[in-house]
């Protein structure tokens, strides 16, 4: 089991503050955007059933995927960097990876991804999860190679047929669209 019970149960309280927030219509810009629990229960095992060891995650919000990521990376022995260009989302996300015992796992980087990118070194796995108009954009800047598997979020529900159509045109990937969550565009380097 990858996710334990205590971080079963911080993503979905987060996931229920998430809703809660949408149903309230907050403004963009208050709310916390989250990978859905679905997703985050995929990416874990699969980051985990990959061996994964240098984990990435552009865009953490305030803790689901990096909880989720964590947990991947305690259980193949591997590290979580995490990036996020909010101070308070960070903040929260800190908290609740102590609270749950992951400090080990993850480092949390605070900025833009676009400075940070270029000093990082190549990750085996990567979720990216941010503002859509960044996501060519950050996959372009990631330094992977064969077997490196990268994660894009919201593909359906944001509609994102450019990003995907751009890892699918570049050589050297294989790359599908799950329907689990907002939708998942799993894209590997062969």
């Amino acid at each position: 089991m990858i996710l334990r019970e205590p971080e079963r149960l911080a993503i979905r309280r987060l996931w229920e503050r998430k809703l809660e927030q949408d149903s309230r219509q907050l403004p963009r810009s208050e709310r916390h955007r989250n990978l859905d629990p679905a997703s985050a229960e995929f990416v874990a095992a699969l980051a985990s059933g990959l061996d994964a060891k240098s984990l990435l995650e552009i865009g953490g919000s305030s803790g689901i995927s990096t909880i989720a990521l964590a947990a991947a990376a305690r259980a193949t022995e591997g590290r979580l960097v995490s990036i996020e260009i909010e101070p308070i989302r960070q903040a929260e996300a800190r908290q609740i990876i102590h609270s749950l015992g992951l400090d080990e796992c993850v480092e949390f980087l605070l900025g833009d991804a676009a400075d940070i990118l270029p000093m990082l070194g190549e990750v085996s796995f990567a979720l990216i999860d941010c503002e859509k108009e960044d996501y060519v954009r950050f996959f372009d800047m990631l330094t992977v190679g064969p077997g490196s598997v990268v994660i894009a979020d919201n593909i359906l529900s944001h509609d994102l047929t450019d990003y995907v159509e751009h890892v699918r045109s570049r050589p050297g990937v294989e790359s599908m669209t799950l329907p689990i969550g907002k939708g998942l565009e799993i894209t590997r380097i062969t």
